[in-house]
């Protein structure tokens, strides 16, 4: 059967060993050959060292970011283009034409869908007839942070936030009255999400300060829901709770067939128009309802525990845009996913692990 080429950047996000490790395993189940080209941002990137070629690019929203890919695509001739990377996704999207022409099939939503769901505010207002959006207001000064988190109930209850575009768990806070700052200080790691009314006044001073969506507090287990769309239609959708969580990522997932999850993701999906990898990520209230945290266009960094459980969806995505038909997976939803570091070395001329 012929090969295939795959073009994907973000090679030193934590999820990236194990979506080219899906890509190897669906190419070697169909006796194709497979060459990764891997691009990131940084010269050490570790995903370098797992891939065929690789490139050092600029950030997705430097003005010769499109440039830097088609660049590559012409070195290359890639079939396939991956990026799950959230600064890079508008240009990718809004620039596809640029870079099909050249060869490759983008594995990527709509421009539109995409614009949507990198802004929290709009995409909770589009989202704001399903009855799964989180109470919310958007703050873009101090005086509106404290005003929003007294409205959502502050202090008597814990709020918290995030930037309107922020992505990897950058700039999440959590208000807690409860906590104190010693207690927070001596039996938190370092990177704690707790915060104050007054430690945040400094914050919105600077020049570069973000405007802010302040959430209702959400106690309950966390989600986050792999998908494949064809056409805006769902092909498969895989809820698995973050059993266990460290600096954003899941070291611990465990699979579940929630009846409503699926269907709230589903809903959404279809309303977005959204098309091949996604990943939701919802949490539940004190009543166990779920509530959309937010909604990523691209293939989630723990997409591994869905393709250990059956659902292939990287190598699925992929033969999706190369116009070829896949079977709808049998999941194993029994299925949990613990993860461990693993190390790459390199003395320049090869690369080598254990």
């Amino acid at each position: 059967m012929s090969g295939i080429t795959i073009l994907a950047t973000g090679a030193g996000a934590p999820g990236a060993a194990s979506i080219f490790k899906a890509f190897r395993l669906g190419a070697r189940e169909e006796g194709r050959k497979l060459r990764i080209v891997a691009c990131d941002t940084d010269n050490d990137a570790y995903g370098f060292h797992l891939a065929d070629a690789q490139y050092t690019i600029p950030a997705g929203k430097s003005p010769v970011f499109i440039d830097s890919i088609k660049e590559i695509c012409r070195r290359e001739s890639p079939d396939i283009m991956f990026s799950w990377v959230d600064p890079e996704l508008y240009a990718l999207a809004k620039n596809k034409g640029q870079v099909e022409v050249l060869g490759p099939k983008i594995v990527i939503s709509n421009t539109e869908a995409v614009e949507i769901c990198l802004d929290k505010g709009r995409l909770y207002e589009y989202a704001s007839g399903l009855n799964i959006v989180p109470e919310h207001r958007l703050a873009r000064t101090h005086a509106d942070f404290e005003e929003a988190a007294q409205a959502l109930g502050y202090p008597d209850r814990p709020v918290c936030f995030k930037p309107l575009e922020g992505h990897g768990g950058r700039g999440f806070g959590l208000l807690d009255s409860k906590l104190d700052s010693s207690t927070v200080f001596f039996a938190e790691k370092a990177a704690n999400v707790f915060t104050s009314i007054e430690d945040m006044k400094p914050i919105f001073r600077g020049a570069q300060t973000p405007n802010l969506m302040v959430m209702e507090y959400l106690p309950g287990k966390e989600y986050t829901v792999d998908m494949l769309l064809k056409n805006g239609e769902p092909v498969v959708t895989i809820p698995r709770e973050r059993a266990r969580i460290s600096l954003g990522i899941s070291n611990i997932a465990k699979l579940e067939r929630n009846g409503e999850i699926i269907k709230a993701s589903e809903q959404l999906a279809r309303k977005l128009g959204l098309d091949y990898n996604v990943n939701m990520q919802f949490r539940t209230d004190s009543e166990g309802k779920p509530k959309l945290i937010e909604v990523q266009p691209r293939l989630a960094g723990t997409t591994a525990a869905s393709v250990g459980a059956g659902a292939n969806l990287p190598w699925m995505a992929a033969k999706l845009a190369l116009g070829e038909d896949v079977e709808k997976p049998k999941i194993n939803w029994n299925t949990m996913m613990k993860r461990f570091w693993e190390e790459v070395y390199t003395d320049g001329a090869r690369d080598w692990r254990l």
